[in-house]
């Protein structure tokens, strides 16, 4: 699963060759004929096949179900061969924790090693980062149950370097969203253990997770304030006419801030334009033709955050490094010395400052999703009951685009990046109760016999339901699916032979 599309797919097939291969077909069927977790379990795979029969994009349908398939054959084979024995089940985490060290020592080595990354979503080499977060977080999960089921002290500090190893991952690609679900996973266990304490080791607890949160919130604050607060200086007051006596272009309707100036102010394109050329003639960027022009707006936030006018005397005082930032996209002088998770949250906060002042949003993750959601709404009104069919999603989605004159470009026309806003839009009101009853059923039916990383793996499927259409890539449908099946056939067999 940590290895990407290719070594995902193929070991699943393998499996379910092996299936095929062992038949005894008639008590296969029987076993799975009678057994309703099973079937509500695959029932989210059938109401997408369901969904084909109405569905005007068959192709697209089709592509989709195929990608679904995980969450039918992988409960076929687990709920009607033998039960995992406990062995079985630990060599199963060992080799999913060995491929999340694997799958992070090869990340870490393409983006600190091998090149210098710049760009955090490409921190992760085989999955999203944000499913990458997900996996990592249940490795670490994986290692708190070992070292709670172990009493060999050898092998618990082992999986303790293994946690810290992750968390410093988790850190250092700068993967935001995983180290909010490590934040909440914490949070969550942190509250569990307290419950059962003395009042005296609860109060000393809950001081403890308000400095471990006052903490945190200062880190985002300060990035905020450093990059958002104004300075009271003259380079933040409009001046005449640079040193060549060319007037100087100010746009004060525009808040846009960098490292606290104004980004729009004591603009002289035209020097601009001649010094860098003069410099990078292969790099050249002209305003009047819209050419090139991202060097154009890195070259102003660059120069802003240095706290200099834009004109032929800023780029006579910029260092060699400062050339190197800007070519390479930078758009802070200390950007360079920043952490993949320094300039995530600097990401995060330029999102909000655009979408406050401006609307700004194409290109932005965090704000962009507000329209995703808002168009999955406005087609759901059209399409309560049934949804649009399985292939139908984003060609139903691109009409409203259009139709709502949504500030969104063309490119940036995407699927609702919710699941469960997908399911409706896709299967209606109909197909979300089925893909809720299948959550829900099964944790209240066997919430005692399940294993106990099932509650970290649901907690984190749930949350990311809400900010990732996760079951529409592989990469997180493997995720829901596998550990979804191992866990609930593991608790199906323990009630079937009466094992706690």
């Amino acid at each position: 699963m940590m290895m990407g599309t290719v070594p995902t797919s193929v070991p699943q097939f393998i499996l379910l060759g092996n299936w095929l291969l062992e038949g005894n077909f008639k008590s296969k069927w029987l076993q799975l004929k009678s057994n309703k977790l099973f079937w509500i379990l695959s029932s989210v795979f059938l109401i997408h096949v369901l969904g084909l029969f109405y569905t005007q994009e068959l192709a697209e349908g089709i592509k989709d179900v195929k990608t679904k398939m995980p969450l039918m054959f992988l409960p076929i084979i687990f709920f009607s061969s033998k039960s995992l024995s406990l062995k079985e089940f630990h060599f199963f985490l060992y080799f999913f924790i060995a491929g999340s060290i694997v799958n992070t020592l090869w990340c870490l080595t393409y983006s600190f090693v091998l090149h210098q990354n710049e760009v955090v979503r490409n921190a992760s080499r085989f999955m999203s980062h944000i499913r990458l977060g997900l996996y990592l977080n249940m490795a670490v999960a994986a290692c708190v149950y070992f070292i709670l089921i172990f009493k060999n002290k050898f092998s618990q500090i082992g999986f303790s370097f293994v946690i810290l190893y992750f968390i410093y991952v988790l850190y250092a690609l700068g993967l935001a969203t995983g180290i909010l679900n490590f934040i909440i996973l914490t949070f969550l266990s942190f509250i569990y253990i307290l419950f059962k304490q003395k009042l005296r080791i609860k109060l000393i607890g809950l001081f403890v997770m308000f400095v471990a949160g006052t903490l945190v919130s200062n880190y985002i604050l300060k990035i905020k304030d450093v990059q958002l607060t104004l300075k009271s200086d003259e380079n933040n007051l409009p001046k005449r006419s640079s040193i060549n006596g060319r007037p100087y272009f100010h746009f004060e309707e525009s808040k846009q801030v960098e490292n606290g100036y104004l980004v729009l102010l004591n603009i002289q394109p035209i020097e601009l334009q001649q010094e860098w050329k003069r410099r990078f003639p292969k790099d050249s960027f002209n305003f009047e033709s819209h050419y090139n022009l991202k060097r154009y707006e890195v070259l102003l936030r660059y120069l802003s955050s240095l706290g200099l006018t834009k004109d032929s005397v800023a780029i006579s005082h910029l260092t060699q490094l400062d050339f190197e930032n800007i070519q390479k996209g930078r758009t802070n002088f200390q950007q360079s010395e920043w952490s993949f998770l320094h300039r995530r949250v600097y990401e995060f906060v330029n999102e909000y400052d655009e979408f406050k002042n401006h609307g700004y949003v194409n290109g932005h993750s965090m704000t962009m999703r507000f329209y995703f959601w808002k168009a999955a709404l406005l087609t759901i009104q059209k399409h309560p009951i049934l949804g649009v069919g399985t292939g139908d999603v984003q060609t139903e989605l691109n009409k409203v685009y259009e139709e709502s004159n949504s500030p969104l470009e063309v490119e940036w026309h995407k699927r609702p990046h919710n699941q469960y806003l997908t399911i409706v839009v896709a299967l209606g009101l109909i197909g979300l109760v089925v893909f809720l009853f299948s959550i829900v059923y099964p944790i209240i039916e066997y919430r005692k016999l399940v294993p106990v990383l099932y509650w970290p793996f649901i907690i984190m499927a749930l949350g990311s339901f809400f900010i990732e259409d996760t079951l529409e890539t592989q990469a997180g449908l493997s995720f829901y699916a596998v550990f979804n099946s191992v866990f609930f056939a593991m608790a199906y067999w323990n009630r079937q032979e009466d094992r706690i």
